[in-house]
C-alpha cells in the first residue's frame, strides 16, 4: 500500500511547485467569445471554465499534500468551475467528480445545479432509446455519491434513475446495507475500500476505465471522506479507518468555509459577466467591476 501511495505522489508530482493557471484561459475565452456565440448561445461561455487543472484541482491537491491551507479555496473553485461548465454530457460517470467535489466542500447549490443537468440527459428521449446510453458502465463510487447526497439533502431526484445503469453499489454495498449503524461492519472492510481506491486512481496499467475511477480525486479518498462527512451531519457512528491512505495530508477533512467566493474570482466573473451581458471584457475591466461592487480594498482571487 505504501508503495502505491509513493507511486501516486511521484506520478502526480504532489511535491512540485503548485504553479499558476496556464495562459490558455484567456486564449480559450477569446476563441469562445465570438459574435455568434455572444448573441445566440452565451451559456456556452461557461465551458471555458473546464480544462484548466493548474488553477483548479491539480493546484488544490498539490497545496493539500504540501500542507497549505490555501488548498481549500482551490477545491471550492474546482467544484464551482466543474458544476458550471458541464453541459449536456450524457455519460453518467462524467459528472461523478463534480458531485463529489460539491459535497466535499458542502456546496448544496452546486449539487442542485448538477441535479438539473443530470435530469436533463437522464430523461432525454434520444438518450433513453440509444443502446450505448442504455449499456453504459457506471462506477460503484458514482452510485455511492448519489446515495450520500440523498442522505445529506434528504432527497436526490436522480439516484434511482442512475441505479438503473451499471451493476449497483459493488464494493460499497455494505455501507448502504448497514447505514443506520456501522457496528456490524468488520474493520478489515475499511482496509479493503482503501485498497480499492489505491488501485483505481489512474496510476495502474491495464483496463483504463476501471483504473481511472478515482482520477478526479487521485490520492484523496474523497468517497470515504464524504461518507464520514455525511454521517457526522446526521449524528451517526463513524468508521474507524486506520490505514496508510489516511496517514497523509490528502485525507484531511476540508475546512469549511474555505474562504472562496466566485463573486471575487477574476476568472469566474469574466465568464459570468460575459454570458450575462453578451459582451466581451478584459481582465482589467472585470477587476474594476469587482471592486466597484465590493470596495476598492477587496482582495480579488486570481490564483
Amino acid at each position: 500500500m505504501e508503495k502505491l501511495i509513493n507511486k501516486a505522489v511521484k506520478h502526480y508530482k504532489y511535491n512540485d511547485d503548485p504553479g499558476q493557471c496556464d495562459d490558455g484561459f484567456i486564449r480559450k475565452y477569446n476563441n469562445f467569445a465570438d459574435k455568434d456565440t455572444l448573441k445566440n448561445h452565451p451559456e456556452i461561455l461557461y465551458k471555458v471554465l473546464n480544462g484548466h487543472p493548474n488553477c483548479t484541482h491539480i493546484k488544490a491537491k498539490k497545496l493539500l499534500f504540501q500542507g497549505s491551507d490555501d488548498c481549500w479555496k482551490y477545491f471550492e473553485r474546482t467544484a464551482v468551475f466543474w458544476a458550471f461548465s458541464q453541459m449536456n454530457d450524457e455519460w453518467i460517470d462524467h459528472l461523478k467528480g463534480a458531485y463529489e467535489y460539491a459535497l466535499y466542500v458542502e456546496r448544496e447549490d452546486l449539487v442542485q445545479m448538477l441535479f438539473e443537468k443530470s435530469l436533463h440527459y437522464m430523461t432525454d428521449e434520444h438518450n433513453l432509446s440509444d443502446k450505448a446510453f442504455q449499456r453504459q458502465q457506471v462506477y460503484p463510487s458514482t452510485q455511492l455519491i448519489h446515495f450520500l447526497i440523498e442522505k445529506w439533502l434528504s432527497k436526490n431526484p436522480v439516484k434511482e434513475l442512475i441505479l438503473q445503469y451499471g451493476e449497483g453499489y459493488g464494493i460499497y454495498q455494505k455501507i448502504v446495507d448497514h447505514w443506520e449503524s456501522f457496528s456490524q461492519i468488520e474493520p478489515v472492510y475499511w482496509d479493503e475500500l482503501c485498497d480499492y481506491h489505491l488501485n483505481r486512481m489512474g496510476i495502474q496499467s491495464g483496463d483504463k476505465y476501471a483504473n481511472e475511477e478515482f482520477l478526479s480525486g487521485s490520492l484523496i479518498p474523497m468517497e470515504l471522506i464524504n461518507v464520514v462527512k455525511v454521517r457526522k451531519k446526521l449524528g451517526l457512528d463513524l468508521p474507524k479507518i486506520d490505514n496508510a491512505l489516511f496517514s497523509t495530508n490528502m485525507a484531511k477533512p476540508p475546512v469549511i468555509p474555505t474562504g472562496y467566493s466566485e463573486n471575487l474570482d477574476l476568472k469566474f466573473k469574466l465568464i459570468e459577466l460575459t454570458a450575462r451581458t453578451k459582451k466581451k471584457y478584459t481582465l482589467q475591466e472585470i477587476e474594476a467591476h469587482i471592486k466597484a461592487q465590493n470596495g476598492e480594498e477587496t482582495e480579488i482571487f486570481d490564483g
